[in-house]
């Protein structure tokens, strides 16, 4: 009976316009369960021709085991990434129009923040020759073209395998 009372006033509470607007909203800010890995971001201007890349994505650690598909397209100023779970729905949209990003997630949290991934693909897609390591991350690149990017501090490894990728025309 309890159970019954308690879903009638979720319910009324959803049908009310306020509260259905209050309550996605505090959907779409959950956090996501890991924590923001540092590191620099590659201004979008520094990044060079567009391109179109697919790549699955493994991220596992302690405690983490996340399988998703990473759709990234640069055209002129702006990157957009796309990660795709593994039955093709959409987990993220990130935009990044030189240092700025945005993030939407329309299912709420995720196991690591987007940002973490938009780094990872730039590290391992734009190293920076002649910058100093970055302390506490290891990047590896295998014969068969699979990028490895440990994260000691974070606790956690990336691995980065590339399916397609096109040289995209400039808009």
């Amino acid at each position: 009976m309890r159970n019954t009372a308690y879903v009638m006033v979720l319910a009324l509470a959803a049908s009310s316009p306020g509260c259905a607007r209050l309550g996605l909203a505090f959907y779409r800010t959950l956090p996501d369960r890991g924590r923001e890995c540092p590191g620099p971001l590659v201004p979008t201007q520094e990044m060079g021709e567009d391109f179109l890349l697919e790549q699955n994505v493994r991220v596992h650690g302690e405690g983490l085991d996340w399988a998703l598909t990473l759709v990234s397209q640069k055209r002129g100023p702006r990157l957009v990434l796309v990660g795709l779970d593994p039955f093709g729905a959409k987990l993220f949209t990130l935009t990044q129009q030189g240092t700025e990003v945005t993030v939407e997630r329309p299912g709420g949290g995720l196991p690591l923040p987007p940002v973490n991934l938009l780094r990872d693909l730039q590290r391992a897609r734009f190293g920076r020759p002649g910058a100093p390591p970055e302390p506490g991350v290891t990047v590896t690149t295998d014969e068969a073209g699979s990028v490895r990017i440990r994260h000691a501090a974070c606790g956690y490894e990336t691995t980065l395998v590339t399916v397609k990728e096109e040289a995209q025309s400039a808009p």
